[in-house]
């Protein structure tokens, strides 16, 4: 995303927070579609045949499923609860997945002008060395262990995980995301050296 897609973009009127359909923890502004449907728009203008899932409108049709076809997946304004109280840990969420696999990823915080991206380069290190290195971060320090200190929300999946890929987080953990959280969060966090694991 450069600096002239970001000026292209024109300032909706902010409106109240309404209740999303998808859960009573959420909560949905006219930036989130605003912000969704410019995004859609430019996309689908370039690549007219590929697939389209967001975070707004998958919210009000129902689940849709990913298939193996070039996908884009937009989390429009990720922390959405931290916006209307002028937090600024807020984030712009795309990527874009072919045969279900995240190839490219870009994470944008606009209040504080950081930008994370990945774009499906490979690494050396095995899921076994990852496993091994999350397990001794795991551990105390009197069992051999890194010792994990503590665990910090900031209220957007996204902007955790890319504290992690920055190297300024130890691990984000949560329960409940969704594609549009970790479609492009997931491909920086392991092109930086990380690990991304589901627990289920």
């Amino acid at each position: 995303m450069d600096s002239g897609a970001r000026a292209s973009l024109p300032a909706p009127p902010i409106s109240p927070p309404r209740e999303s359909s998808a859960t009573l923890a959420d909560c949905v502004t006219a930036v989130d579609c605003h912000i969704e449907k410019v995004l859609f728009s430019r996309l689908l203008s370039i690549y007219p045949h590929h697939k389209f899932v967001g975070e707004e409108t998958t919210a009000e049709a129902g689940e849709v499923p990913i298939t193996n076809d070039p996908t884009w997946t937009v989390d429009p304004v990720d922390g959405t609860n931290n916006f209307v109280h002028h937090h600024h840990f807020v984030s712009i969420s795309i990527g874009l997945a072919i045969n279900k696999e995240p190839v490219v990823g870009a994470i944008y915080l606009p209040i504080l002008d950081e930008l994370y991206t990945g774009h499906g380069s490979s690494r050396d290190e095995t899921v076994g060395s990852r496993m091994r290195s999350l397990t001794r971060l795991l551990l105390n320090k009197a069992h051999g262990g890194a010792g994990l200190e503590s665990l910090r929300f900031s209220g957007a999946a996204t902007s955790d995980m890319s504290m992690v890929a920055k190297g300024v987080a130890e691990i984000q953990w949560e329960i409940g995301m969704h594609a549009w959280d970790i479609a492009a969060a997931s491909l920086i966090v392991t092109e930086s050296g990380g690990a991304v694991f589901d627990g289920a």
